[in-house]
């Protein structure tokens, strides 16, 4: 039933400006609507008020009205102005007949909540203040009139009914603050990886490398640690997207990256340089370690069947020395992988 009541509109997805808009006019169409109907019930059999029976029964039809109207058209800025003037006009209309009393005053809370979220902050202060005035003149008239008041039944139950009402409202309220927060918190997601990492093989960027490199530099500025790093390239990669295109060449290195993920340890970084080269950091590894741990890599990869095809790399190896920049460090990295290439290509340098 609830399914049916909340129509999904293909519009308003979730990241459009009215996408909460539409679900509390649903909300509160859902809300009015029962409303109504058990108040016009409750006058009708409980109090044998006639009057206030077909008031509520009208709120109860004209809230199907709007709903269905909303339902066929799904224009927000309609359904928004008719709901709120449908629950101020009705609510005043109570207010003012029961002069105020019984409680009835506690129903005029219920505009603001409503008039803000659907209308904005502009015409919610308007709505509201014309409400409050009303309000305001009716218990001055109390007041001028002095008159002992008794409280029934009739005061309970608007307390009861406009306390739940708030606790429905507020409950929703919170509901769409909490989802909001949580698609926003996705969406900063979404955008950090977008600027961080490759948009191809999803490893960090050349931007973010450069960063945390210069953090883990700086981190190990006064102590002995040693962090090496090293530098792949694609030995004669040229030749796989001239002859089998450039989606083929894609694939090679989304599948190459796939496989370097699977040799890195806790605390290495794996990045995409730039074309066919990839850089890996290891922390708290000195050259030599670093020399076993290419040739290991490089036997790897040339064993590796990625999209059909054999591999072999090259790598250049440098570690961090005193003074050294994310710049410099990668710098010499990069000398030794010339000499890599320059030697024949498929071996490591250091």
């Amino acid at each position: 039933m609830l399914k049916f009541w909340y129509k999904e509109f293909p519009q308003y997805p979730p990241d459009h400006a009215d996408y909460w808009r539409v679900r509390l006019i649903e909300h509160t169409l859902l809300l009015t609507t029962v409303y109504f109907l058990v108040l016009s019930l409750i006058n009708l059999f409980d109090f044998q008020d006639i009057k206030y029976a077909i008031l509520d029964a009208s709120g109860f039809i004209i809230s199907l009205g709007i709903y269905a109207g909303f339902r066929i058209t799904g224009h927000v800025n309609i359904a928004a102005w008719a709901l709120t003037l449908l629950v101020t006009a009705l609510l005043l209309l109570f207010v003012v007949s029961a002069g105020g009393y019984s409680h009835s005053l506690y129903w005029a809370t219920l505009v603001p909540p409503i008039a803000f979220f659907l209308l904005g902050p502009h015409w919610g202060a308007v709505i509201s203040a014309v409400v409050f005035t009303v309000c305001v003149a009716l218990v001055y008239e109390q007041v001028q009139q002095q008159q002992e008041v008794t409280f029934g039944l009739g005061a309970l139950y608007n307390v009861v009914e406009v306390s739940i009402a708030h606790i429905l409202l507020f409950r929703f309220y919170e509901g769409t603050r909490t989802l909001a927060y949580q698609q926003l918190a996705a969406q900063n997601v979404k955008i950090q990886n977008l600027a961080e990492r490759d948009k191809l093989t999803g490893l960090y960027n050349r931007e973010k490398l450069d960063l945390k490199l210069e953090e883990m530099l700086s981190t190990i500025l006064d102590t002995e640690r040693a962090v090496t790093v090293m530098i792949l390239d694609i030995d004669h990669f040229k030749l796989v997207n001239d002859s089998y295109g450039h989606l083929v060449g894609d694939k090679v290195l989304t599948g190459l990256a796939e496989q370097l993920r699977k040799k890195m340890r806790s605390g290495d970084l794996l990045a995409r340089w730039g074309g066919e080269e990839f850089v890996v950091v290891l922390s708290n590894t000195t050259l030599d370690a670093g020399i076993l741990q290419a040739e290991r890599l490089r036997a790897f990869v040339a064993e590796q069947e990625i999209e059909g095809k054999f591999l072999t790399i090259s790598l250049g190896l440098a570690q961090n020395q005193l003074g050294d920049t994310a710049e410099t460090l990668l710098d010499r990295a990069d000398k030794a992988l010339y000499q890599a290439k320059s030697q024949g290509r498929n071996r490591v340098v250091a």
